[in-house]
């Protein structure tokens, strides 16, 4: 299935975020790999976007998948205008506390910071 993705501007900065972290931990070209399959991963959901957890209980409408077994991604589909959207609510890594970031109560991603 074709559509589009979109990010948030905060998934966009955890992204940036992991790719520092990762340069200054190892190598930009180790950053740049594992930032890619990120990516790849995510261009995936395109294909199959309800294959998420539906994670209901903590925003309505989000999904989650796992990237290498410790980067997790959240997602919506949004399918209300006939074109597949997927849009990516943020990206984390590590054990990073995303149920508190991006629960319906907590006032958005900033909140895990």
């Amino acid at each position: 299935m074709t559509g589009r993705t979109n990010y948030t501007p905060e998934a966009q900065q955890q992204l940036n975020e992991l790719d520092d972290w990762i340069t200054k931990a190892a190598s930009a070209e180790i950053a740049r790999r594992f930032v890619s399959a990120i990516l790849d991963h995510i261009d995936g959901i395109l294909v199959f976007p309800h294959a998420g957890q539906a994670r209901d209980d903590v925003r309505p409408g989000m999904r989650t998948t796992s990237v290498k077994k410790r980067t997790l991604v959240a997602y919506e589909v949004d399918e209300s205008s006939g074109e597949l959207v997927v849009n990516v609510l943020g990206v984390f890594h590590g054990g990073q506390d995303w149920e508190a970031a991006l629960g319906d109560n907590q006032g958005g991603p900033e909140a895990a910071r």
